[in-house]
C-alpha cells in the first residue's frame, strides 16, 4: 500500500534513475512495491512509513513486500534473457541423478539443522545494521570453511556492501570442463529484524530462528553433505547467505546486479526462506508469482523423487524473498516455502521466533530439496 503524502513515480521501461533525489532528505528511500510499469510501483518513504509498510504487509499474512531499489534503481534493465539461460540446459529435464543423490540423502541430519539454527538464533540479533549483524555474518562464512576444510575447489567469501556493515557470504563449489562459467544458486537471508515495535534498532532482540536461521541452516547442511562427499560439479554450485533482506532485498539485489553487469550466466537460483515451522496442514508449497515457471515444475519433480512429501502452491506477493531479486534481473528463480502463505508463522520477526518452536524433522525436506536441486542441476 501506498501511503498518502508520498512522492510516488511511475516508470517507463528503459528510463534511468537517480541513486538519490536531491530535493528529499537523506533518510528517505526509494521504495518499490510492484514490477516497474504498473500502477504506482515507487515512492520516497521515510523510514516511518517503510516501518508501516512492513508491519501492513506481514499483518496482512505476507511477507515483505517492496524492494528498496535507492541502490539498484536499474537492476533488471539490459537482463539477459531467460530463455539463453535456460537452453544451457536444454529446457529443465526430469531429475535423473539418483545414483548421486539417494546415497547423499541419507547423510543429512535433522540435528545439523537444529544446531546451526541454535547457533544463529544465539546472537542478539543479525541486522543489517547491527555488529552482531556482522558477527553472524562472518560466523557463517567461518562454518563454510570448517565444513569444506581440505577442499581446494572449494572457496569461501564475503561480499561487502557500501551502504550497510552486514557482507553477505559466498560458498562455491567450482565447477569443471566445458560448463564450469555456469552457476547453480542456493540462497538465504542471514539478517534477522523485530519489526513488533516500529522502527528496528540495532539493540533490538531478533533470533529469527524460522526467519532465516533455518533458511541458512539449510545450506550449510547440504554444503556439509556435498563437501565432505567429494562431489565435483560440472556446474559450478553457489551457496549465498544474503545481507540485508529484511529491508528490501538489499543483498540480493547488490549480488543480482553484480553478476547481471559481469555476464555471469546463472542457470538457476533456488531461495531458501523459512523451512522449519509446517502449518496447520505439513504441506510444502511452491511460490507461483514473480518466479519462472518452468524451474518450479523441474522443483516439483525434485521434491517428488527425493523429498516425497506433499506439496501444493501458492502466492507471495511481490518481493518476498531473495529470489524476486534473481527474477528481476533475468534470471529463472524459484522459491519452495514452508506452509501455504496464509499459514505462516506468526511469530517471525518478534523475540519470539525461536529455535524451540521449530520442527527439524520437517525441515530435512527442504535440505533434501536443496540437495537433489544443487546436484541434478549442477551435473551434466
Amino acid at each position: 500500500m501506498i501511503f498518502a503524502g508520498m512522492v510516488a513515480f511511475t516508470f517507463a521501461a528503459g528510463a534511468v534513475y537517480a541513486h538519490a533525489d536531491p530535493l528529499l532528505p537523506q533518510a528517505q528511500r526509494l521504495i518499490e512495491t510492484g514490477p516497474v510499469g504498473g500502477p504506482v510501483s515507487r515512492a520516497w518513504m521515510t523510514e516511518d512509513q517503510i516501518s508501516q509498510l512492513a508491519q501492513r504487509t506481514h499483518a496482512a499474512g505476507r511477507c515483505g513486500g517492496f524492494m528498496d531499489v535507492t541502490d539498484q534503481p536499474d537492476l533488471g534493465l539490459g537482463a539477459p534473457s531467460i530463455q539463453t539461460l535456460t537452453s544451457l540446459l536444454a529446457g529443465y529435464p526430469t531429475p535423473s541423478h539418483q545414483n548421486v543423490i539417494n546415497p547423499l540423502l541419507k547423510e543429512l541430519s535433522s540435528d545439523g539443522l537444529a544446531n546451526q539454527v541454535r547457533a544463529l538464533s544465539d546472537f542478539n540479533n543479525r541486522y543489517y545494521k547491527s555488529q552482531t549483524g556482522v558477527d553472524a555474518a562472518h560466523w557463517i562464512q567461518s562454518e563454510f570453511k570448517r565444513l569444506s576444510a581440505g577442499r581446494a575447489d572449494i572457496t569461501v567469501e564475503l561480499f561487502g556492501h557500501e551502504r550497510f556493515s552486514q557482507p553477505s557470504v559466498i560458498a562455491r563449489i567450482a565447477g569443471r570442463g566445458p560448463h564450469a562459467a555456469e552457476r547453480v544458486i542456493l540462497g538465504a537471508h542471514e539478517d534477522s529484524i523485530n519489526w513488533s515495535s516500529g522502527w528496528p534498532t540495532e539493540d533490538d532482540r531478533a533470533p529469527g530462528a524460522d526467519d532465516d536461521a533455518s533458511g541458512v541452516a539449510t545450506l550449510l547442511e547440504t554444503f556439509r553433505v556435498l563437501a565432505q562427499s567429494g562431489y565435483q560439479p560440472d556446474r559450478t554450485i553457489e551457496f549465498i547467505a544474503y545481507a540485508g533482506e529484511e529491508r528490501g532485498l538489499l543483498g540480493s539485489q547488490d549480488i543480482a546486479a553484480d553478476y547481471q553487469q559481469r555476464k555471469i550466466p546463472v542457470v538457476a537460483s533456488l531461495q531458501m526462506d523459512m523451512t522449519a515451522f509446517p502449518g496447520k496442514k505439513p504441506v510444502l508449497n511452491l511460490i507461483t508469482d514473480y518466479v519462472d515457471r518452468d524451474l518450479t515444475v523441474f522443483v516439483e519433480k525434485i521434491i517428488d523423487i527425493y523429498a516425497r512429501v506433499k506439496w501444493g502452491e501458492s502466492k507471495c506477493g511481490y518481493a518476498c524473498s531473495d529470489h524476486a531479486s534473481w527474477t528481476k534481473a533475468g534470471y529463472p528463480s524459484a522459491f519452495p516455502f514452508e506452509s501455504a502463505f496464509e499459514q505462516e508463522n506468526e511469530n517471525i520477526h518478534s523475540v519470539h521466533d525461536t529455535a524451540d518452536l521449530l520442527d527439524f524433522n520437517f525441515g530435512l525436506h527442504f535440505a533434501k530439496i536443496s540437495l537433489g536441486f544443487a546436484v541434478e542441476l549442477g551435473s551434466i
